[in-house]
């Protein structure tokens, strides 16, 4: 058990160095979304998607080396040595952070590129009414009725 324990804390701590990378490297793409290079977003991606991987598999070490127990509070709960339980508790909340922050940046970058969208979609919309006018149409007076939709799409959003 006390081998388990240890390999335990080094799959803890390796999967709290790789959380940290992708917490960094989502920080990184908020930072190329902002800027809109698209290539330094694509490089990231990649990043991302490798340490993806290797949290998976850190994922799966862990749960082989506890095939009985399903959650690391459980793990903990189990163990006789409460200075390792510490540790482990310790380890547990670090991970648990570092994955909170990453999924926090992480919708935050999936809000810039809605908003993005937003702005694309109002650009082409305003490049489509100028190139293919609407015909004039008229009210029941017989009057011009000059409908103009366009909306105005800051890249700035005010809160209240």
């Amino acid at each position: 058990m006390e081998k388990d324990i240890l390999e335990l804390e080094q799959i803890l701590e390796q999967e709290i160095e790789a959380c940290s990378k992708l917490e960094q490297y989502i920080n990184d793409k908020k930072n190329y979304l902002v800027k809109g290079d698209i290539q330094g977003v694509m490089k990231i991606d990649v990043e991302l998607d490798r340490y993806n991987s290797a949290v998976e598999r850190l994922e799966e070490k862990r749960r082989q080396l506890f095939p009985d127990q399903t959650t690391l509070k459980n793990i903990i709960d189990s163990m006789e040595e409460k200075n390792k339980a510490l540790y482990i508790q310790e380890l547990r909340d670090k991970l648990n952070n570092t994955l909170l922050n990453a999924q926090k940046q992480n919708n935050i970058n999936a809000e810039l590129i809605k908003h993005s969208l937003k702005i694309i979609e109002s650009s082409i919309a305003s490049i489509v009414n100028v190139l293919v006018p609407e015909s004039i149409s008229y009210n029941r007076k017989g009057k011009v009725v000059n409908e103009d939709s366009s909306e105005v799409i800051s890249s700035v959003i005010h809160e209240a």
